[in-house]
């Protein structure tokens, strides 16, 4: 059986999010996993997400998880609702916690974790003029 998450992760490589869209039942989700979690259904396809997405919840950081961090706190993480319609956990960047609000949109972008992997993060939505 095919890893459920490789093609998540190799489309992480190339600052590409893509989702698994059910076939039977037109629902995306997140987590990847062999079946549906809508229907059960097993014909899934990866489509290209928009990147548009809206703050659903937060946490500041203070304290490092692991030295690798450890440069990095504070920092925002933030669970999004991608335009989609699944939530995704992912960092925040670019707005200080006292400006974030529960339902503003954002924008996706990609940046470098401290190991080095490319991982979404999430950046406030350009509001038009």
């Amino acid at each position: 059986m095919a890893d459920p998450i490789a093609p998540l992760l190799d489309a992480y490589a190339e600052d590409r999010l893509r989702l698994p869209i059910c076939e039977d039942c037109g629902t995306a989700h997140l987590y990847p996993r062999a079946r549906c979690p809508h229907c059960g259904g097993t014909r899934l396809a990866w489509r290209e997400a928009s990147g548009a997405a809206e703050l659903a919840s937060y946490s500041v950081v203070h304290r490092a998880p692991s030295p690798d961090f450890a440069a990095e706190v504070p920092y925002v993480v933030a669970l999004v609702r991608l335009a989609e319609g699944p939530q995704m956990m992912a960092r925040l960047v670019d707005v200080p916690p006292d400006a974030m609000r529960i339902g503003m949109r954002l924008a996706l972008r990609f940046a470098a974790m401290p190991g080095g992997e490319r991982r979404p993060v999430f950046a406030p939505a350009e509001t038009p003029p």
